[in-house]
């Protein structure tokens, strides 16, 4: 390999370690606060929210779309109900802060809340994302969080 084809592979190489590092950092563990005086949006029940940035890349917006697709289709009686609610949540709005700050969000990522008698259990949803573009596995890994906490 000459100089010029090594620099390529050693700028590839830093850029994939950026993007990888920007997508495992999407999903973090929550900081879990029991003191934490924003309540849920339902005493019994699963909240699912999904939080991005103003500038959303492809992945971002396929993540929100599939996750409205499967609520929508697979769990319109929970939403209804009020058993099962959905957020989008931008995490660069101001008005946001209390919430980002409850999940532990600060980038695009997926939580899901399942809230027993007022009590939150929040946990990240890590695994979409290395689902994005395969509609299918998507699909089935959200339904299967969901169905977990119903």
């Amino acid at each position: 390999m000459n100089l010029f084809t090594k620099a390529k592979v050693f700028i590839l190489f830093v850029a994939f370690l950026i993007v990888a590092g920007c997508v495992f950092t999407a999903c973090s563990t929550p900081s879990q606060n029991p003191d934490s005086t924003l309540e849920s949006s339902i005493d019994n029940g699963v909240e699912v929210v999904y939080f991005h940035r103003l500038n959303r890349c492809y992945s971002c917006t396929y993540a929100e779309d599939k996750v409205r697709y499967t609520l929508d289709t697979f769990y319109s009686d929970e939403m209804a109900d009020g058993e099962l609610v959905f957020m989008a949540v931008n995490v660069q709005d101001d008005a946001n802060a209390a919430i980002s700050d409850k999940y532990g969000a600060y980038t695009s990522s997926l939580y899901m809340n399942k809230v027993v008698n007022g009590v939150d259990h929040i946990e990240p949803v890590t695994g979409i994302w290395f689902l994005v573009g395969n509609d299918q596995e998507f699909v089935d890994l959200v339904k299967s969080e969901i169905a977990e906490r119903l």
